[in-house]
């Protein structure tokens, strides 16, 4: 074998290991791998009951997701960048998909420690 044969070998067995090492170990996440442990955290946003408010003229409040009126007593959640008010399952199954508010898209946080 001639040494232009051997370089070109050591090469490519450089970059086959170089491909191996890149799959099994990606790189983290700059916020130190917490994205993906993020990401299956469960949305936890305060729910409380939704108060009777004075209405003006006009239709009453409705969640912006299932389009259904708010009424006093149904228990909701407000995203809290933007203070919009959905039910509370409606957000909840809304979150698992999207992590933005559906009226704003205002960043929706979820639960765990270092998650944004």
């Amino acid at each position: 074998m001639s040494d232009g044969t051997i370089f070109l070998l050591f090469v490519l067995t450089l970059m086959i290991l170089f491909a191996c090492i890149a799959i099994c170990f990606p790189p983290r996440d700059t916020d130190g791998g917490l994205a993906e442990e993020c990401l299956r955290a469960p949305v936890v946003l305060p729910n409380f009951p939704y108060p009777r408010r004075q209405q003006q003229a006009g239709e009453p409040p409705a969640c912006a997701i299932c389009l259904d009126d708010l009424r006093q007593g149904q228990l909701c959640s407000e995203v809290p960048a933007c203070r919009h008010i959905f039910h509370e399952a409606c957000i909840r199954a809304w979150a698992r998909k999207k992590n933005s508010c559906p009226l704003c898209r205002a960043k929706i946080r979820r639960g765990g420690t270092g998650c944004r």
